[in-house]
């Protein structure tokens, strides 16, 4: 591996963690904009897939929603991410999600699932975007 290859996992590492605190937030419009205009997410939980910027964007609002309806605040936990190829203008990477709800009340933490993201980038005039999203129980 060289240094030019180190420098775009970080970025793609990054681009992780961005997506985390933006659905975790509420910033439902900048979680979506993370995907290209076609952008897809395939997930047992939401059932039929999202696809585009808006069902994207409807997509971080029902997550926000099931938390409040649960008095909690979820947040998404991304450990292993593995950059199975990178070619400088597409990437493939894998990596383990664990959605933690924890009580507002009560501060208490619970596993809600763990999954694995599949996905599918290109790079833009933007930078790194998910293209394709596979969500793995």
């Amino acid at each position: 591996m060289n240094s030019q290859d180190e420098t775009q996992i970080a970025v793609l590492r990054n681009l992780y963690a961005k997506q985390a605190h933006l659905i975790d937030t509420g910033q439902h419009e900048g979680w979506a904009q993370t995907f290209t205009a076609d952008g897809e997410f395939h997930s047992p939980t939401y059932g039929e897939p999202a696809i585009g910027h808006d069902q994207l964007a409807d997509i971080s609002r029902r997550f926000s929603e099931s938390a409040q309806q649960a008095g909690e605040r979820h947040r998404h936990v991304i450990e292993n991410i593995w950059v199975t190829e990178c070619d400088g203008s597409s990437a493939q990477v894998r990596a383990y999600v664990m959605i933690v709800g924890t009580d507002i009340e009560r501060k208490q933490a619970r596993i809600l699932r763990i999954v694995t993201n599949i996905d599918q980038l290109e790079k833009s005039a933007d930078g790194w975007l998910i293209r394709h999203r596979k969500v793995e129980y």
